[in-house]
């Protein structure tokens, strides 16, 4: 039962690639065009839809922890679909532009909404009904999604060679119309008995490092969307200030997905020799390469490397979602963690998705990425500094 769950929403999560930041970005320059708005505006209006969707998260996962499961894929599903049909629409409006970006901001709204919910509900399946095998089902899980979503820029790059934005997004939401077809195969299992490694504190000794861990996690889960939004969203102008071949930059994307599934299963294999703040160090530290990397990304060595270090950090970011914060936090109100999780993730989105916009008009890219490589450096110095005080707690 388990795995016929994980295998619905695995390819829910997979196909709703086509909604995600990368698959808006070939459109970018034509909403500008068509709509008569700034970079500036319509990043304000997707960073909003990603604030927005902050604030509902924790109740998305809340109800993954007492909703049926084909009730739950049935509400975010029909969302998803309805959002997309809605903003193919844009252009009756086109005249009115604050009506346009408020139409912008809703579909977004309701399309990262529903992306989340797929993944709050992946990664919860695993954490609650997979004990002994939850390293494979995550590897499993991930190597579909990633293998799925790394096509996502290559496809979005090839329809805007030969469809409108509107067509595009007319179709991908009739097509999810249909897949409230699948819903109500899918029921969610009793869960397991899923211990964690973490040994129980006393209660004084709780208060001490568990907020201050938290918090931690939940920072760095909000810098990594802050970037990946932000990059996903500008990859293509990107490529153009930096005079890199965006085709190519596109395919590349690929690659990276087979560098994370094989981070994924190594880490996901070895998990329990390998302590959560040293993934936490290496998601980090791949996070700075990538950011190097990205700076050189008209070289071919910058390609090489922003493929490696990409596949890193997308790999341990798996990890540290999937099989972390179980071991750290518990699974008693999985649902609910991950839905604090996802929050962090999409206010990261909201700023990342705005910060590149707005340093896009006003300095650059690439000073905008050397702005992101001064905050890795700090957060992995914080990382340090909480070592030796966790480490009496045999946290790490």
């Amino acid at each position: 039962m388990a795995w016929s769950v994980l295998l619905v929403v695995t390819l829910l999560e997979g196909l709703s690639g086509l909604g995600r930041t990368a698959a808006f970005s070939p459109f970018l320059n034509d909403l500008c065009r068509d709509l008569s708005l700034s970079r500036t505006q319509i990043s304000a209006a997707y960073a909003l839809a990603h604030l927005a969707t902050m604030f509902v998260l924790p109740s998305v996962g809340r109800l993954f922890d007492r909703a049926s499961f084909p009730k739950f894929l049935s509400i975010f599903t029909l969302l998803f679909g309805i959002s997309f049909v809605g903003m193919s629409g844009l252009r009756i409006f086109d005249t009115i532009s604050w009506v346009s970006l408020f139409i912008l901001w809703l579909g977004t709204f309701g399309i990262r909404t529903a992306l989340h919910s797929y993944s709050i509900a992946g990664r919860s399946t695993i954490a609650l009904c997979f004990s002994k095998k939850r390293g494979v089902a995550m590897g499993i899980y991930t190597l579909f999604t990633t293998l799925i979503g790394s096509a996502v820029p290559s496809i979005a790059y090839h329809l805007h060679q030969h469809f409108t934005w509107a067509g595009v997004w007319a179709s991908i939401g009739l097509l999810w119309l249909w897949m409230l077809l699948l819903c109500p195969f899918a029921a969610k299992p009793p869960p397991q008995n899923v211990p964690t490694v973490s040994s129980p504190l006393p209660s004084e000794q709780k208060t001490t490092y568990r907020p201050v861990l938290f918090y931690f996690v939940m920072t760095t889960l909000f810098f990594k969307a802050f970037q990946n939004t932000g990059i996903t969203l500008h990859w293509m102008p990107m490529c153009h200030e930096f005079g890199a071949d965006a085709e190519k930059v596109s395919f590349g994307f690929m690659p990276i997905a087979v560098v994370s599934i094989t981070t994924t299963f190594v880490f996901g294999h070895f998990f329990k020799k390998i302590t959560p703040a040293t993934v936490l160090l290496l998601f980090l530290s791949a996070d700075l390469g990538m950011l190097c990397a990205a700076k050189a990304i008209a070289a071919t060595v910058g390609v090489y490397g922003f493929i490696l270090f990409t596949g890193l950090y997308y790999g341990l970011n798996n990890v540290v979602a999937t099989l972390v914060l179980p071991v750290l936090f518990g699974v008693k109100k999985i649902g609910a963690l991950h839905g604090w999780a996802y929050a962090f993730v999409s206010f990261g989105s909201s700023v990342g998705s705005f910060y590149f916009g707005w340093m896009s008009d006003r300095a650059s890219y690439q000073t905008a990425l050397s702005v992101c490589m001064v905050a890795v450096c700090v957060l992995i110095l914080c990382l340090f500094g909480m070592r030796k005080s966790l480490q009496r707690y045999e946290i790490i």
